[in-house]
């Protein structure tokens, strides 16, 4: 948060480009990387592993224009690696995260020309849990139009899909949901789903015994994301109407994450 808030502020009083540096092993030739038209923040990180998406996000939004990422050395850390990278292309960061191997090909990327972004103030998109974070961090980064954002497979974002012709109603898939995106409703009626909730564990799909739910991966960056909609049940389509609003209780930061995507977007 901190380095957000010193390139937001950088950015704001001198125009310049902001470029945040992240490695575990020192580049060779890292005290030359100063450049007369970007601020080049170089940080040292235990484990490159455990920047997320939601890290670079966040980063992206609130100050910094490009981050050069160093490439895990293991061939598991760097799939992990090119993931979370492939998520924050596809939710605002295109050519804006760069993964690099050695000090010439990273400098040969600083010494490239390019113009500032906008950003946002840090504090107003980190609100909540991770997740509402990088959601609203992909609101500020995407053009107002895009309310939804398909996403590569086995990502944590996602809908869930009901065939209500198959469903017999046995609600298998909400005693196993670990996020509570599943529900019923009070009546016991119908089932609800929160988006912004489900991570794609998948765990509903593999116990439904009639195989009558479905998953698609993907963001949706309205605010009605942190709202339960019926997926069966009498007035299934008509979604976040007066009684399901009542259900916003099972969301905790949910009002905030709605707060933040507003302001993201506007």
């Amino acid at each position: 948060m901190n380095l957000c808030q010193a390139a937001h502020q950088r950015k704001l009083e001198t125009g310049r480009v902001q470029i945040l540096l992240l490695y575990e092993v020192e580049p060779l030739g890292l005290e030359l990387t100063a450049s007369r038209q970007s601020d080049v923040i170089p940080v040292s990180v235990c484990c490159l592993q455990q920047i997320t998406h939601t890290d670079l996000l966040h980063a992206l939004a609130c100050g910094f224009d490009v981050i050069h990422v160093q490439a895990c050395a293991s061939s598991a850390g760097r799939l992990h690696q090119q993931q979370e990278v492939e998520l924050v292309q596809v939710l605002g960061g295109l050519g804006r995260i760069l993964l690099f191997d050695g000090a010439e090909v990273l400098a040969m990327r600083l010494a490239a020309g390019i113009f500032p972004f906008p950003s946002v103030a840090p504090d107003i998109l980190a609100v909540g849990s991770r997740r509402d974070t990088a959601r609203a961090s992909a609101a500020a980064l995407l053009p107002p139009s895009a309310d939804h954002v398909a996403l590569p497979e086995q990502a944590p974002y996602g809908s869930v899909s009901l065939d209500e012709d198959l469903c017999n109603q046995c609600s298998s898939c909400v005693w196993v949901c670990p996020s509570d995106a599943l529900s019923l409703t009070e009546d016991g009626g119908a089932l609800s789903f929160v988006e912004s909730l489900c991570f794609q564990c998948g765990l509903c799909i593999s116990i439904c015994p009639q195989r009558a739910l479905s998953m698609e991966p993907g963001m949706d960056l309205s605010a009605s994301a942190v709202l339960p909609h019926l997926l069966a049940g009498q007035g299934a389509e008509d979604a976040g109407t007066p009684g399901l609003v009542e259900e916003i209780a099972v969301l905790g930061s949910a009002s905030a994450a709605v707060q933040a995507l507003g302001q993201a977007r506007g």
